[in-house]
Protein backbone atom coordinates (compact mmCIF):
# COMPACT_ATOMS: atom_id res chain seq x y z
CA UNK A 1 0.00 0.00 0.00
CA UNK A 2 2.62 2.38 0.39
CA UNK A 3 4.00 1.93 -2.99
CA UNK A 4 0.86 3.07 -4.54
CA UNK A 5 0.96 6.05 -1.82
CA UNK A 6 4.04 6.96 -2.61
CA UNK A 7 3.72 6.08 -6.99
CA UNK A 8 0.54 8.67 -6.70
CA UNK A 9 2.92 11.43 -5.46
CA UNK A 10 5.64 10.79 -8.05
CA UNK A 11 2.67 11.12 -10.10
CA UNK A 12 1.59 14.15 -8.95
CA UNK A 13 5.02 15.67 -8.45
CA UNK A 14 5.76 14.48 -12.08
CA UNK A 15 2.70 16.19 -13.48
CA UNK A 16 3.86 19.78 -12.21
CA UNK A 17 7.38 19.52 -13.62
CA UNK A 18 5.82 18.51 -17.12
CA UNK A 19 3.79 21.66 -16.51
CA UNK A 20 6.46 23.70 -15.30
CA UNK A 21 8.51 22.88 -18.12
CA UNK A 22 6.00 23.22 -21.08
CA UNK A 23 5.88 26.40 -21.33
CA UNK A 24 1.88 26.27 -22.01
CA UNK A 25 0.59 27.56 -19.04
CA UNK A 26 -0.85 30.38 -20.55
CA UNK A 27 -3.41 28.85 -22.94
CA UNK A 28 -4.07 26.61 -19.99
CA UNK A 29 -5.02 29.22 -17.96
CA UNK A 30 -7.42 30.69 -20.48
CA UNK A 31 -8.92 26.86 -21.07
CA UNK A 32 -9.11 27.09 -16.96
CA UNK A 33 -10.99 30.50 -16.65
CA UNK A 34 -13.55 29.38 -19.63
CA UNK A 35 -14.21 25.97 -17.36
CA UNK A 36 -14.90 27.92 -14.20
CA UNK A 37 -17.35 29.84 -15.90
CA UNK A 38 -19.53 26.30 -16.26
CA UNK A 39 -19.24 25.41 -12.71
CA UNK A 40 -18.93 29.03 -10.56
CA UNK A 41 -20.97 32.13 -10.74
CA UNK A 42 -20.25 35.21 -11.98
CA UNK A 43 -19.29 37.00 -9.04
CA UNK A 44 -17.10 34.07 -7.53
CA UNK A 45 -15.37 34.75 -10.81
CA UNK A 46 -14.28 38.45 -10.56
CA UNK A 47 -13.21 37.45 -7.02
CA UNK A 48 -10.96 34.46 -8.51
CA UNK A 49 -9.33 37.32 -10.92
CA UNK A 50 -8.74 39.28 -8.14
CA UNK A 51 -7.29 36.97 -5.74
CA UNK A 52 -5.16 34.67 -8.20
CA UNK A 53 -2.58 37.27 -8.79
CA UNK A 54 -2.25 38.03 -5.13
CA UNK A 55 -1.76 34.50 -4.37
CA UNK A 56 0.88 33.85 -6.70
CA UNK A 57 2.72 37.38 -5.35
CA UNK A 58 2.32 35.97 -1.76
CA UNK A 59 3.95 32.28 -2.65
CA UNK A 60 6.83 34.46 -4.60
CA UNK A 61 7.27 36.66 -1.45
CA UNK A 62 7.66 33.74 0.44
CA UNK A 63 10.88 32.42 -1.14
CA UNK A 64 14.37 34.04 -0.46
CA UNK A 65 15.50 36.99 -3.13
CA UNK A 66 17.75 35.16 -5.21
CA UNK A 67 15.35 32.73 -5.91
CA UNK A 68 12.52 34.99 -6.12
CA UNK A 69 14.73 36.38 -9.54
CA UNK A 70 15.65 32.77 -10.86
CA UNK A 71 11.98 31.58 -10.26
CA UNK A 72 9.61 33.86 -11.04
CA UNK A 73 10.28 34.03 -14.93
CA UNK A 74 10.34 30.68 -15.57
CA UNK A 75 7.03 29.38 -13.11
CA UNK A 76 4.84 32.36 -12.34
CA UNK A 77 2.30 31.03 -15.18
CA UNK A 78 2.33 27.73 -13.69
CA UNK A 79 2.02 28.42 -10.21
CA UNK A 80 -0.95 31.00 -11.39
CA UNK A 81 -2.45 28.20 -13.08
CA UNK A 82 -2.13 26.02 -10.20
CA UNK A 83 -3.70 28.61 -7.75
CA UNK A 84 -6.68 29.02 -9.55
CA UNK A 85 -7.01 25.25 -10.33
CA UNK A 86 -6.71 25.47 -6.24
CA UNK A 87 -8.88 28.18 -5.43
CA UNK A 88 -11.52 26.31 -7.74
CA UNK A 89 -10.90 22.78 -6.01
CA UNK A 90 -11.69 24.96 -2.87
CA UNK A 91 -14.83 26.32 -4.12
CA UNK A 92 -16.33 23.39 -5.84
CA UNK A 93 -16.02 21.00 -2.45
CA UNK A 94 -19.75 22.00 -0.92
CA UNK A 95 -20.63 20.09 -4.22
CA UNK A 96 -18.49 17.18 -3.56
CA UNK A 97 -20.14 16.91 -0.13
CA UNK A 98 -23.37 15.51 -1.62
CA UNK A 99 -21.86 12.42 -3.20
CA UNK A 100 -20.33 11.50 0.05
CA UNK A 101 -23.92 12.26 2.13
CA UNK A 102 -25.69 9.79 -0.92
CA UNK A 103 -23.08 7.37 -0.55
CA UNK A 104 -23.71 7.42 3.21
CA UNK A 105 -27.12 6.83 2.83
CA UNK A 106 -26.88 4.08 0.09
CA UNK A 107 -24.38 2.03 2.35
CA UNK A 108 -26.76 2.34 5.15
CA UNK A 109 -29.66 0.99 3.34
CA UNK A 110 -27.43 -1.47 1.63
CA UNK A 111 -26.36 -2.73 5.24
CA UNK A 112 -30.14 -2.26 6.92
CA UNK A 113 -31.36 -4.69 4.04
CA UNK A 114 -29.36 -7.13 4.46
CA UNK A 115 -31.55 -10.57 4.06
CA UNK A 116 -28.38 -12.08 6.63
CA UNK A 117 -25.79 -9.93 8.85
CA UNK A 118 -22.06 -10.33 7.60
CA UNK A 119 -20.78 -13.18 9.94
CA UNK A 120 -17.13 -12.46 8.85
CA UNK A 121 -16.11 -9.22 8.38
CA UNK A 122 -13.64 -8.65 5.32
CA UNK A 123 -10.93 -6.60 6.30
CA UNK A 124 -9.59 -6.49 2.98
CA UNK A 125 -13.05 -4.91 1.35
CA UNK A 126 -12.78 -2.33 4.47
CA UNK A 127 -9.51 -1.39 3.80
CA UNK A 128 -9.96 -0.98 -0.29
CA UNK A 129 -12.77 1.39 0.32
CA UNK A 130 -10.85 3.12 2.78
CA UNK A 131 -8.09 3.50 0.15
CA UNK A 132 -10.25 4.65 -2.28
CA UNK A 133 -11.77 7.57 0.06
CA UNK A 134 -8.28 8.41 0.21
CA UNK A 135 -7.41 8.89 -3.03
CA UNK A 136 -9.77 11.53 -3.50
CA UNK A 137 -7.76 14.34 -2.59
CA UNK A 138 -4.55 13.02 -4.84
CA UNK A 139 -7.53 13.08 -7.66
CA UNK A 140 -7.89 16.73 -6.63
CA UNK A 141 -3.69 17.44 -6.94
CA UNK A 142 -3.32 15.59 -10.03
CA UNK A 143 -6.63 17.53 -11.82
CA UNK A 144 -4.89 21.13 -10.29
CA UNK A 145 -1.00 19.96 -11.40
CA UNK A 146 -2.17 18.56 -14.79
CA UNK A 147 -0.13 19.32 -18.20
CA UNK A 148 -4.07 19.43 -19.86
CA UNK A 149 -6.99 21.32 -19.98
CA UNK A 150 -9.50 19.27 -17.98
CA UNK A 151 -12.84 20.82 -17.17
CA UNK A 152 -13.83 21.33 -13.66
CA UNK A 153 -17.40 19.27 -14.81
CA UNK A 154 -15.15 16.21 -15.13
CA UNK A 155 -13.14 16.55 -12.09
CA UNK A 156 -16.66 16.51 -10.02
CA UNK A 157 -18.03 13.75 -11.65
CA UNK A 158 -14.68 11.68 -11.26
CA UNK A 159 -14.26 12.37 -7.81
CA UNK A 160 -18.67 12.46 -7.07
CA UNK A 161 -18.25 8.56 -8.51
CA UNK A 162 -15.28 7.67 -6.50
CA UNK A 163 -17.09 8.85 -3.43
CA UNK A 164 -19.96 7.36 -3.76
CA UNK A 165 -18.47 4.31 -4.07
CA UNK A 166 -15.82 4.63 -1.75
CA UNK A 167 -18.17 5.72 1.24
CA UNK A 168 -20.81 3.31 0.52
CA UNK A 169 -18.22 0.49 0.18
CA UNK A 170 -17.20 1.63 3.00
CA UNK A 171 -20.48 1.47 4.81
CA UNK A 172 -21.59 -1.68 3.83
CA UNK A 173 -18.08 -3.11 4.58
CA UNK A 174 -17.55 -1.83 8.05
CA UNK A 175 -17.02 -4.35 10.78
CA UNK A 176 -19.81 -2.79 13.22
CA UNK A 177 -22.68 -0.91 11.71
CA UNK A 178 -22.37 2.86 12.37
Amino acid sequence: MKLIWIGAFVLVFASAATLISHRQSERLIEECWAGATNVLPEAKLVELQRSVPAYATRAFGLLPEPFQQRLAAKTWQPIELMILRSLVVWHLTPALVIPFFVGFLEGSWSRSNQKTLIKMHSPMRFSMALAILGFSPVLALLWIAAPRALSATVLVFVLGTVAIFGTRNLIFNAPTQF
